[in-house]
């Protein structure tokens, strides 16, 4: 999956808003259910960055587990 251009800055303060480019497609990954693991050799990322923008992720979502990430995904696209 590919989302495309990504933006590199947030367009807003606010939820999925809040995340840049790269959080945003990590954030869809968490959504379609991958780990980490599988997220960092599909992005050609080390695990340990993906293990970053999670921890960015959480904080801009207010969420504390992956299954909230999906969750704000999941009603962005209805």
């Amino acid at each position: 999956m590919k989302t495309g251009a990504r933006r590199r800055r947030a367009t807003g303060t606010d939820g999925l808003a809040a995340l840049s480019g790269r959080e945003r497609e990590i954030a869809d990954l968490v959504a379609l259910g991958r780990t980490n693991k599988e997220i960092a050799a599909e992005l050609f990322l080390s695990e340990k960055t993906i293990e970053n923008h999670m921890t960015r992720v959480f904080t801009k979502l207010g969420v504390s587990r992956r299954a909230e990430v999906a969750t704000v995904v999941g009603q962005d696209r209805t």
